[in-house]
């Protein structure tokens, strides 16, 4: 299954894809459809378009890299398990090129497996007369594998502690088969209204854990014994109850 999400950089701007930075480009814009690639049971390949939205000759290379999270950080490493074809291409002022993704290692029985593609601008030689910076698009995208044999899905544990500042140090661990993006928390008690929010794109990988920091928000204060989940997820709505630990 595929998304139909359209990210686009334009020269100048810097534009959040998936979590994760994708610096502007001085020269041109590229546009990539879909932002976020699933491969479902029974796939084999699936493609991506990459178009040139500006006004000189691009040269692109595109990157597949195995997806893995530890201590808070995402890791990045050279995969073989997936081809990219074309690898490297050059894209004319409004040309558009199809990037087929194929699997060369088969789906796994009972898990998601997760890879970025890295969709790169190679620079050129800079114009006679240009005395300024030059940057390389570089455009991290997100490739799920999904399991072969069961329906994988994400489960969510949550834990917690205040520390010195009133800020509720918040961890999700996934003890489920599937990845999970959270896009917002927010964080409640007994009474009405909300103590805390969190608010930007992050993933949970299948067995991995991530922590992100929530502040109070104005006029407002966590508690620091036990607190109320809402979370706005891929997966939809994930409620819970979370018992802090003391510090």
């Amino acid at each position: 299954m595929l998304t139909t999400r359209l990210a686009t950089v334009r020269s100048g701007v810097v534009l959040l894809v998936t979590g994760m930075l994708a610096a502007a480009a001085s020269a041109g814009s590229l546009s990539v459809s879909p932002i976020r690639v699933e491969i479902a049971p029974g796939q084999r390949s699936v493609t991506l378009i990459v178009r040139n939205d500006g006004d000189q000759t691009t040269l692109v290379q595109t990157q597949l890299v195995a997806w893995s999270q530890a201590d808070n950080e995402d890791r990045l490493e050279p995969t073989t398990d997936l081809l990219a074809s074309p690898p490297i291409f050059e894209l004319v002022p409004g040309g558009v090129q199809t990037v087929r993704l194929a699997l060369r290692r088969p789906a796994d029985a009972d898990r998601e497996r997760s890879y970025r593609i890295l969709v790169s601008e190679v620079p050129g030689p800079p114009q006679p007369g240009f005395t300024g910076a030059t940057f390389a698009l570089k455009l991290s995208l997100p490739v799920f594998v999904d399991a072969a044999m069961t329906k994988a899905v994400a489960q969510l544990v949550w834990s917690g502690a205040i520390d010195a500042d009133g800020r509720l140090a918040l961890t999700a661990t996934n003890t489920g088969s599937k990845h999970v993006q959270v896009r917002t928390v927010d964080v409640m008690h007994d009474g009405p209204g909300v103590d805390g929010r969190q608010a930007g794109l992050w993933y949970v990988l299948p067995g991995q854990r991530r922590s992100v920091m929530v502040a109070p928000l104005p006029g407002r204060a966590i508690a620091t014994d036990r607190v109320r989940i809402h979370a706005d997820t891929d997966a939809g709505i994930v409620a819970a109850d979370v018992v802090l630990d003391p510090r």
